[in-house]
């Protein structure tokens, strides 16, 4: 009986003493449990719905599921979610590459080239019926975050690739905002090229062709209202089938030697004008320099008949003996040998001495000696 009493006694003290320590336990658990929570909760009322807006980023906040602003710049704290959402959204430039080109194909050399394939191959036509493959390059960026938002609909990265969605078995295809700025601009580019021949674009009216692309696209994506601005718009390449490249290559050599010969007659063209302009100018200062001249001494002999009239009507005489003497000295002075003879003798010899010494050449060869 001693026995069994000891014994129930010393379960009885094991029994309190696992109790003491499994309540122990349960305290110290509960105390840490709290202070997780109350971490938890410390954490998620001061940094949850803390956020610092990026360069070239925006952030829209949505409340309960609801636009409530646009933020683009410093630090915000709001309630975090289920309370409020946080959009981040780039605005900094995106570009992307559309092209209506053929796929590669594998081909040995010398095997005829594939015709090209609907769904396969991407090309366009031109007004007058003809295939052209081109490459594009197309520079972007959200100018409008909400719209941007709310009419694509996007996750919030513009720059991310987008989802291919499928419905069951059936492949729906790639949806997002950069898919359909592809459809866009597609459309813009079939559009423009059903406008054009071929030979004003490959050629004459290339630069023309793309500025129309791209102002037609721009337009298009105003008119969508996605909260998009487009910057730029440039035609990488533009080349024509495989089948008709040596054709149209032919073309283009043509012309470029028709452009050639077109520059050497234009050049020509120029170098006659210029030595024409360049006679004419030296004719017209020749004519004018002697009309200059000519005007110039009718002027100076007007002003001397002038004087001489005015002498004449105050001594007539006097003129007249005066512009006799003048007259004869320079008649006289013109000849070599000169012979006066008299009127108031009856009878006088004249003495000619032939080959006379010429007075100018000695006076030459002096002059040539010194």
């Amino acid at each position: 009986m001693q026995e069994d009493k000891f014994k129930n006694t010393n379960n009885a003290t094991a029994y309190e003493s696992g109790m003491k320590a499994l309540s122990k336990s349960l305290q110290m658990a509960f105390v840490i449990l709290l202070l997780v929570i109350l971490f938890m909760l410390v954490r998620f009322i001061s940094f949850g719905g803390y956020f610092a807006v990026k360069a070239q980023e925006a952030v829209i906040v949505l409340q309960f599921g609801k636009f409530k602003e646009v933020y683009t710049r410093d630090w915000h704290w709001f309630l975090p979610y289920p309370v409020n959402r946080f959009i981040h959204i780039k605005t900094s430039p995106e570009y992307m590459t559309v092209a209506f080109t053929s796929r590669d194909v594998q081909m040995m050399p010398g095997a005829p080239i594939p015709p090209l394939e609907i769904g396969r191959d991407g090309y366009t036509l031109s007004g007058d019926g003809n295939i052209l493959h081109s490459n594009w390059k197309i520079g972007y960026r959200v100018n409008d975050p909400r719209k941007f938002y709310e009419n694509v609909l996007s996750s919030g990265d513009v720059s991310a690739e987008d989802e291919n969605v499928t419905e069951g078995d059936v492949k729906l295809g790639l949806r997002g905002p950069r898919t359909m700025l592809k459809n866009i601009f597609k459309r813009a580019v079939i559009q423009v090229s059903a406008s054009y021949k071929v030979g004003d674009i490959y050629d004459t009216k290339r630069s023309v062709y793309a500025d129309a692309v791209k102002s037609l696209f721009i337009r298009m994506v105003n008119d969508a209202d996605l909260g998009l601005v487009v910057d730029d718009v440039v035609l990488n390449s533009i080349t024509p089938p495989t089948k008709t490249a040596a054709a149209f290559n032919e073309v283009a050599s043509a012309m470029n030697h028709k452009a050639a010969l077109k520059n050497q007659a234009e050049e020509y063209r120029t170098t006659v004008l210029n030595e024409a302009e360049k006679a004419r100018s030296g004719i017209i200062a020749d004519a004018e320099a002697y009309r200059i001249a000519v005007v110039s001494g009718i002027k100076s002999e007007s002003i001397y008949f002038q004087s001489i009239a005015k002498e004449y009507l105050a001594s007539p005489r006097t003129v007249l003996m005066t512009l006799y003497n003048n007259t004869l000295s320079d008649v006289l002075s013109a000849q070599e040998g000169k012979y006066i003879l008299g009127t108031s003798a009856p009878q006088r010899e004249v003495r000619l001495k032939l080959n006379p010494e010429a007075p100018k050449r000695k006076k030459q060869n002096v002059e040539e000696k010194k």
